[in-house]
């Protein structure tokens, strides 16, 4: 197993913010396309599982026609391990915010990110993300 350039490692840590920010600032495109072709996303304990860029785009609009006010993620902790076969391993903890506008938010969400991240098409992408919640105010729409 070899280490990760540093190169690397900022590229992959790109796509954490890119990903964080398409999904708050409202771009279900560029969210989409933080994953892979067939990329999934599972979020338990909601026995949820998105699969596909449609499909995440789809699950991105739904989410942002039932925002009320401003939605903010950060990610800490940030692990990256390359594994034998290329991938990469990423893991970092949620914590999530949810705030009307003009006012302090509250916590909205606390979890654990587990990360299949594949270099797709020259560009670092999540194959599978695994979002498992500590607690959370998301519901299933």
């Amino acid at each position: 197993m070899s280490e990760l350039s540093a190169q690397e490692a900022f590229e992959i840590g790109s796509l954490y913010s890119r990903y964080n920010l398409c999904s708050d600032l409202g771009d279900p495109d560029g969210y989409a396309d933080c994953f892979t072709a067939d990329g999934v996303l599972e979020l338990m304990p909601h026995e949820l599982r998105i699969a596909g860029r449609a499909a995440l785009h789809g699950h991105k609009v739904r989410d942002l026609a039932t925002r009320q006010g401003y939605r903010r993620h950060w990610n800490g902790n940030l692990l990256l391990e390359r594994r034998d076969d290329g991938s990469v391993r990423g893991r970092c903890y949620l914590m999530a915010f949810n705030g009307p506008a003009g006012e302090l938010p509250a916590i909205g969400d606390c979890g654990v990110y587990e990360d299949d991240v594949v270099l797709d098409g020259g560009a670092w992408r999540f194959r599978r993300r695994l979002l498992t919640m500590d607690a959370s105010t998301w519901t299933r729409r």
